[in-house]
C-alpha cells in the first residue's frame, strides 16, 4: 500500500508527462517549479512520463490498485487531452482546476463529468481569449509561465549569420505543420536562406534532401542554442490544430527573434504586427515579411527588442506571480 500525502494545503500538478517536447508537459513543470518553494508541492502522471522528467523532477505515478494517488489539497489538471481515472473519486480532493489549454471540447466535457464524481465543483481556466472565443465561453486566462533566462540576451550574442538563416521549433508531428509549409520552406531556401527545423523529420518526405534545408528531431539541440542560430523565427500549424498559446513563439521573442507567424493562434492576441512581429494569412505574405526582414539589418534589430519587451511582458514574472496568487492556498 502506497498512501501519499493527504496535507489539505498540498498543491497537485497532474499531467502525463509523456513528451519532453510538449507545451502541456513544458507547462506543468514550469508552473510546479514556481510554487514548489511556497508550498507542499508534488508531479504526478497516471501514464508513462519520459525519462527526461522522472531523472530530473519527483514525478509519481498514479496507480489506482496500489492506492497510489494524490490525496486532499488542490489538484491541477494541465490539459483536458488525456484521461482521468476513477481513482478520482476516492481522492477527495479540497480544490480542481482545470486548465484548458487545447481546443478540445469534447474531451473538456468527459473530464468535468468524470471528475463531477468526486463532489468537487472545479474551476476551470483557459489559456488565452483566443481559446475562450471557439469554445463560446468566457473563462478566466491564465497563460502559460515560462522562465525566460535562458533565452533573454541572446540577442546580443548571435552571429551574425552569412547566411540568412529561418527557422522554428516544435513537436515532431505532422499537425504542428501546414499543409503549405514544405512548399514556404523550398521557396524560402531557392531564395538563398538556410532553413533549420527541429521538430521537422516529420517533413523528410517532402523535404529530405532538399539543399539549404535542415530537418532535426524534437530536442535535438537545446533549445537557447537553436533559437541563437536563427535570424528569424517563422511559425504556423495545420489548419486542423489550433495553437491555443504558443509557448515556443514567446521563448523565440525573448531571444531577441522577429517572429513571422500565422494569424491564426492564441499567441496572436498578444503581438503586435509591424512592432514585435510580423503575422501573415498567406503563405506569399509569410514569404514577402521574411525578404523584407532580411534585406532590413534595422528592422530585424528593432522588432527583436520589442520582442523580447513583450515576451517580458506577457509570460514573465507578472504572469509567474498571478500563477502563485491563483494556485497556492491562501495560508501559504
Amino acid at each position: 500500500m502506497n498512501i501519499k500525502s493527504s496535507n489539505r494545503d498540498a498543491v497537485h500538478f497532474i499531467n502525463p508527462l509523456w513528451d519532453h517536447n510538449g507545451g502541456a508537459d513544458r507547462r506543468t513543470i514550469a508552473t510546479w517549479q514556481l510554487v514548489r518553494e511556497q508550498a507542499e508541492t508534488h508531479l504526478w502522471s497516471e501514464y508513462n512520463p519520459v525519462k527526461e522528467f522522472t531523472s530530473a523532477h519527483p514525478v509519481r505515478k498514479i496507480q489506482r490498485r496500489y492506492l497510489s494517488f494524490p490525496r486532499r489539497g488542490t489538484f491541477v489538471f494541465m490539459g483536458v487531452y488525456f484521461r482521468i481515472g476513477h481513482w478520482i473519486w476516492a481522492a477527495r480532493p479540497d480544490r480542481i482546476v482545470v486548465i484548458y489549454n487545447t481546443d478540445q471540447p469534447d474531451r473538456l466535457d468527459k473530464n468535468l463529468r468524470r471528475i463531477a464524481g468526486c463532489g468537487v465543483l472545479p474551476e476551470v481556466v483557459s489559456s488565452s481569449q483566443a481559446l475562450n472565443r471557439k469554445l463560446g465561453l468566457d473563462l478566466p486566462i491564465l497563460e502559460s509561465p515560462i522562465e525566460l533566462a535562458p533565452f533573454l540576451g541572446l540577442g546580443a550574442t548571435r552571429p551574425n549569420h552569412r547566411i540568412f538563416t529561418v527557422g522554428r521549433l516544435s513537436r515532431d508531428d505532422g499537425t504542428k505543420h501546414h499543409s503549405e509549409d514544405p512548399s514556404l520552406y523550398k521557396k524560402l531556401a531557392a531564395s538563398g536562406c538556410r532553413v533549420r527545423i527541429m521538430g521537422g523529420t516529420c517533413l523528410s518526405a517532402a523535404l529530405a534532401g532538399t539543399p539549404n534545408i535542415e530537418l532535426l528531431p524534437s530536442g535535438a539541440e537545446d533549445q537557447a542554442t537553436f533559437l541563437r542560430s536563427l535570424d528569424c523565427f517563422i511559425y504556423r500549424t495545420s489548419e486542423t490544430w489550433f495553437e491555443a498559446f504558443g509557448r515556443v513563439i514567446f521563448e523565440a521573442m525573448a531571444s531577441g527573434l522577429p517572429v513571422v507567424a500565422a494569424q491564426r493562434g492564441g499567441y496572436a492576441d498578444y503581438l503586435n504586427h509591424g512592432h514585435d512581429s510580423l503575422l501573415f494569412a498567406s503563405t506569399a505574405s509569410a514569404l514577402a515579411h521574411v525578404e523584407r526582414l532580411r534585406g532590413d539589418t534595422f528592422l530585424r534589430r528593432a522588432m527583436g527588442e520589442a520582442a523580447t519587451a513583450t515576451a517580458k511582458r506577457v509570460v514573465g514574472e507578472p504572469l509567474s506571480e498571478r500563477t502563485r496568487q491563483f494556485l497556492l492556498p491562501a495560508n501559504a
